[in-house]
């Protein structure tokens, strides 16, 4: 009798441990829904510690443990309004206008995407440069980013903003232009030709 006792006694501290156990779990803020596109009055809110403030911005908890497949994001310094987006052991930059862009390579697993870092902004380097060929009548307009991760490294990524295609009356404003991946050998090879043809 006094064996029962006890085998009921240890099931229920068990269970309270579970309990609590999965409680501070998810008080990290692993099992919150956050909106990948947060208005900007809601990005700076910490909704483990203002967790009143989550119905008005859309964020809710997860439905189930697949925590891993729930989008986080985080927003870089510039351009304006580009993120990085990680969708289980995916990234995605995301920039204004322009279909997103999947990232590889080591920072996958280099930049962290819990709550504490999602009100974190990355602070990248931006390194923009354009051209015009007065011949070919072509404008080139390409860029490179340095994005410091959360191990100590910087990764560099260079890209390309194609001319926008149709003109005024058959291009939708919203559709902006799709910004391209390029090798970073060809980006400092045309900001060095570019240079050196400004100096003859």
């Amino acid at each position: 009798m006094n064996s029962k006792i006890l085998a009921i006694k240890l099931t229920a501290f068990l269970a309270s441990l579970t309990f609590f156990s999965g409680c501070a779990g998810s008080s990290n803020g692993d099992d919150l829904e956050v909106p990948t596109n947060l208005p900007p009055i809601c990005r700076d809110i910490d909704f483990v510690a203002n967790p009143d403030m989550r119905e008005m911005c859309g964020v809710r908890k997860a439905h189930n443990k697949a925590y891993k497949n729930i989008p986080q994001q985080r927003y870089l310094i510039k351009p304006s309004e580009t993120s990085i987006v990680k969708t289980g052991n995916k990234l995605e930059l995301r920039f204004q206008n322009s279909l997103p862009l999947y990232l590889d390579g080591p920072i996958v697993n280099e930049l962290l995407f819990n709550q504490e870092k999602r009100l974190e902004k990355i602070k990248n380097t931006y390194d923009y440069h354009e051209s015009y060929n007065k011949i070919s009548k072509e404008r080139t307009r390409i860029f490179k980013m340095g994005i410091p991760t959360d191990f100590g490294s910087t990764r560099e990524f260079c890209f390309r903003i194609p001319e926008a295609k149709g003109n005024a009356r058959t291009r939708s404003k919203a559709m902006g232009n799709n910004i391209e991946r390029m090798d970073c050998e060809d980006f400092e090879t045309i900001v060095k030709a570019d240079k050196a043809a400004k100096e003859l």
